[in-house]
């Protein structure tokens, strides 16, 4: 902020009433002008706007004479005061306006080398991106081609497998046939023998049955005629006289047979 009672420098740019800024460092810097952008234009106030500015002016007929007019007295002395004053600061505006071109063109060359330095730089890692993808590519299909070869491998190998799986089915199969035909002509030969046996033993035990009978039927016949000579021997004895000769002992009774057993 300016002290009281100094007069606060106005920007030099024609029509503007901003407080120039000067002190800033740059090669766009200078002295005299705002650097704040212009309402219409949206340029920043400085040397090379102004002396654009100017030119326009120029060619739309120019500037008003200011506080001096022609019918006054010494209007041609500050006239040519006014123009040589204006031919210096036109002077000093265009040197400054190709200063601040000059860096324009600086800095665009500076820009264009940067740009060219990150295009190469942007080409060098693409070409280092594409080289990468590349290998990534190549490592990917080397993959998957020992994947494909693994694959192709482990089928060859489950179908050997599945092969050698189905013989062996099949040789069980066949042998658990044979063991089964082999079991039923054991359980037939079983079968028949218990048969054979049973009937064996039936017709043995028939035969035994039938000796029994046979056996038992001759042994009560004989009872039955022990039985019926006892009889007739106790009624002859009965029946008979008695005589003087002593009667003789009587015999002991036959002893029945055992019937075998069975």
């Amino acid at each position: 902020m300016a002290n009281a009672g100094q007069q606060v420098p106005k920007c030099a740019y024609p029509g503007c009433e901003n407080e120039q800024r000067p002190g800033q460092a740059g090669p766009a810097a200078e002295p005299g002008y705002c650097r704040l952008p212009d309402p219409v234009t949206g340029e920043p106030h400085t040397a090379l706007t102004a002396f654009r500015q100017r030119q326009v002016l120029a060619g739309q007929g120019g500037q008003a004479a200011g506080p001096n007019e022609p019918g006054r007295p010494g209007f041609a002395f500050w006239r040519r005061a006014g123009a040589q004053r204006r031919q210096r600061a036109e002077a000093a505006e265009a040197g400054c306006a190709a200063l601040q071109a000059d860096a324009q063109l600086a800095e665009a060359l500076a820009g264009r080398a940067a740009a060219e330095r990150e295009a190469a730089a942007a080409q060098a890692r693409a070409a280092t991106a594409q080289r990468d993808a590349e290998d990534r590519v190549a490592a990917a299909q080397q993959e998957r081609d020992d994947a494909l070869a693994g694959a192709e491998s482990r089928a060859r190998d489950a179908e050997q497998n599945a092969a050698r799986a189905q013989e062996t089915a099949q040789s069980a199969r066949a042998e658990l046939d044979r063991a089964r035909v082999a079991a039923d002509l054991q359980a037939r030969k079983i079968r028949e023998d218990t048969a054979r046996d049973q009937a064996e033993l039936r017709a043995a035990f028939e035969a035994q049955i039938a000796a029994a009978e046979d056996a038992r039927t001759a042994v009560q016949a004989r009872a039955e005629r022990a039985e019926a000579e006892l009889q007739r021997a106790l009624a002859d004895r009965a029946q008979a006289p008695e005589k003087a000769v002593p009667a003789q002992p009587p015999r002991p009774a036959r002893r029945r047979p055992r019937p075998p057993e069975t």
